[in-house]
């Protein structure tokens, strides 16, 4: 199991991040669904999102020559020693897809349901083009907190397991729009689950929950965090990995 280099706290060195994706793909690929449940749970309960530092990200988006940021899906403990859990792994990568940043990973979880600021708000203020309104994201949150059990159906494209998500540089950057300062701030990518239709093998019709990443900021009591008040846009249309990747 990939253990993390605690002489950088949120950056995952190269055999570790090795480990921690191999890890992943083992456990989606296995036939007993209770491995992949336990690891989306934290103290009996379901984990809702990751939090990352907002000074990590704002390096992140810095990396020069980046063109968009990956989400890759990983399988590791948040602290030295503790349960292996699901989390994320963030890089940026260039124009030509190669890698140009170090892997970045969260430093808390959350159990909770985020806040997501007025709706009517967010309605006439778009700062990205990939920006959703909030009552759609409000629908997709609701669905993975509801669901009754992670299920592996929900990580399943026509392409094999889904290993993360990628996102335009933009996305990331759009956030910092909202922030007075970056003192104390954290990233939150929501874990969200979207239902659509889609043809089956038969080419029949079947509804379809797949799992995505909803990208904000952790506002909670943070009156600082936005320059207009209640406001906080929710990103949500990253592309699949696979074929994405």
């Amino acid at each position: 199991m990939a253990t993390r280099d605690s002489s950088l706290v949120g950056i995952l060195p190269q055999p570790a991040f090795d480990q921690a994706v191999s890890t992943w793909v083992e456990l989606i690929s296995q036939p007993d669904e209770r491995a992949l449940q336990a690891s989306f749970m934290s103290d009996k309960q379901l984990v809702t999102g990751v939090g990352f530092s907002i000074e990590r990200i704002a390096q992140l988006v810095s990396t020069i020559g980046a063109v968009h940021i990956k989400a890759r899906f990983i399988i590791q403990a948040l602290v030295p020693g503790g349960e292996p859990q699901f989390l994320l792994a963030l890089f940026a990568a260039d124009a030509l897809d190669a890698r140009v940043s170090s892997y970045y990973v969260p430093e808390r979880l959350y159990l909770d349901k985020p806040e997501l600021g007025n709706a009517v708000e967010l309605a006439v203020q778009t700062i990205h083009k990939n920006q959703v309104a909030n009552v759609l994201a409000q629908r997709w949150l609701a669905a993975w907190s509801a669901a009754p059990a992670v299920l592996p159906a929900y990580f399943a494209s026509h392409y094999g397991p889904l290993r993360g998500y990628t996102f335009e540089l933009g996305e990331f950057a759009a956030v910092f729009h909202y922030l007075r300062t970056l003192d104390g701030q954290l990233l939150r990518i929501s874990f969200v689950l979207h239902d659509f239709y889609q043809p089956d093998p038969t080419g029949s019709d079947m509804l379809a929950h797949t799992f995505a990443l909803a990208l904000h900021l952790d506002r909670r009591g943070r009156e600082e965090v936005s320059v207009a008040s209640g406001a906080n846009p929710i990103l949500n249309m990253a592309q699949p990995c696979p074929p994405k990747c």
